[in-house]
């Protein structure tokens, strides 16, 4: 598997070989998502203007609101690209927006799994709930603004629910272990 930068790194290719670079899955993924906007058009300059515009769940996407402090603890860490790296390998590349102070992370996964979800340390986001997402670009922590923490590569390419859900249940844990190991 290569890293970020190998992937968007240009290329030359070969005879009839068709090469997509970054910027064009960057603008497919940003058109995939505006159509989760009821404002389309809204939602791309807000992007432009480096804002966070509010896309519906339960069409495209939906998301799971995981604690901070779950993701750190699971991760062993609380240091922005320890915690990015970790995501990404632990939910096998699917989209995570952080929140600008870390204290809350959203899974983007299929809309179904909002049935049946029943892990009391996060919240399946229900159909209609409105999820504010950083601009496609913004791929690294800046203090107070929400960033994609691991990146949507593909548009329709989403976390699996079985690994968000296990990953919180792995949160819970290690959480509890360590407010035991603190006495607390």
């Amino acid at each position: 598997m290569c890293s970020d930068a190998e992937a968007r790194a240009p290329m030359e290719a070969a005879p009839g070989v068709v090469v997509h670079p970054g910027q064009d899955r960057d603008l497919a993924v940003e058109h995939w998502l505006c159509c989760a906007s009821p404002e389309p058009q809204e939602a791309r300059q807000a992007w432009r203007d480096e804002e966070v515009p509010l896309l519906r769940c339960g069409i495209l996407f939906t998301a799971v609101s995981l604690p901070g402090y779950l993701i750190h603890s699971v991760a062993g860490s609380t240091e922005p690209a320890e915690v990015d790296a970790f995501l990404a390998q632990a939910l096998e590349g699917g989209p995570v927006i952080a929140s600008g102070g870390l204290r809350r992370y959203w899974a983007l996964v299929p809309p179904s799994a909002v049935d049946g979800w029943t892990d009391p340390a996060s919240e399946c986001l229900a159909p209609g709930t409105f999820l504010g997402v950083p601009p496609i670009h913004r791929r690294t922590h800046q203090p107070g603004l929400s960033y994609w923490s691991v990146a949507m590569d593909s548009p329709a390419v989403l976390c699996s629910t079985g690994l968000v859900s296990r990953l919180s249940r792995m949160g819970q844990t290690r959480h509890r272990a360590q407010l035991e190991r603190e006495g607390a």
